[in-house]
């Protein structure tokens, strides 16, 4: 019943950003410990709001996830919705919604939904023009992570089954993280807390919502050229299509 989750059903392309679609439908990811913050005039890309916010980031890990996530946000915007072609960065600004608990991009007098995600470096970012119930989550694949124990302490028992049944630790790790980033995907997607979504069965979940779930799983080697694997799931209306790209290139 709940095999095809695990099938790796989720479309991600390496692309250059100057080669991306222009299909509304699209989560870009892309690896922001490839930035090197200090080279970016931030006042050019962030607006005042953002400036306070990357000014109180301390490690560098989070200013790069910052600024890469803000930036593509601009440009996805930029290169998909016409009217927005010749608007600066910096006098569009992403602000967090707590009434709809969404990122929302303001630009021009208007408001987009917005989702973002990000794990160890790699950021991922969407538009949600439509603002229908969607959602994707990024997580770094550990098997330093107690997994087993986190799973018995939060997940549900056919949860716990599913985790535990493979002998082998990776396919186990896989299997937590798969149903970790379903269960992040789903918790943004109908604005609710993550905390009431560990203990249900997210499959019965999704099914109750009537949503699509679709993930796969991405390799990125890091600066000591060590292959770093991540998991991503996506949730979203079943009439629609989303895709992932994996950018090899950075636009400013």
């Amino acid at each position: 019943m709940t095999a095809h989750y695990f099938k790796n059903t989720l479309s991600i392309t390496p692309i250059q950003f100057t080669s991306l679609p222009l299909a509304n439908n699209s989560i870009l990811l892309f690896d922001a410990a490839k930035l090197d913050v200090s080279k970016f005039n931030l006042p050019d890309y962030l607006s005042p709001f953002e400036l306070s916010v990357i000014n109180r980031r301390k490690s560098a890990q989070a200013k790069q996830e910052y600024l890469a996530t803000r930036i593509l946000l601009k440009q996805l915007a930029k290169i998909t919705q016409p009217q927005y072609a010749n608007t600066p960065l910096n006098v569009m600004s992403t602000q967090f919604d707590e009434a709809s608990a969404k990122l929302q991009l303001h630009v021009s007098g208007e408001v987009i939904n917005t989702c973002i995600s990000h794990s160890h470096g790699l950021v991922g970012v969407a538009l949600n023009l439509a603002k229908t119930e969607f959602g994707f989550d990024i997580e770094k694949i550990s098997l330093k992570r107690p997994f087993e124990k986190l799973a018995k302490h939060f997940y549900h028992a056919d949860e716990i089954a599913l985790i535990t049944k493979p002998s082998n630790t990776q396919t186990q790790a896989n299997t937590f993280f798969r149903i970790w980033t379903i269960k992040e995907s789903l918790a943004k997607a109908t604005s609710r807390p993550i905390a009431k979504l560990l203990s249900p069965n997210v499959f019965d979940e999704l099914n109750s919502a009537k949503l699509s779930a679709s993930s796969n799983g991405i390799t990125v080697a890091d600066s000591s050229d060590s292959n770093v694997c991540f998991d991503v799931s996506v949730v979203h209306k079943k009439s629609i299509d989303w895709r992932c790209f994996l950018l090899t290139d950075f636009i400013k």
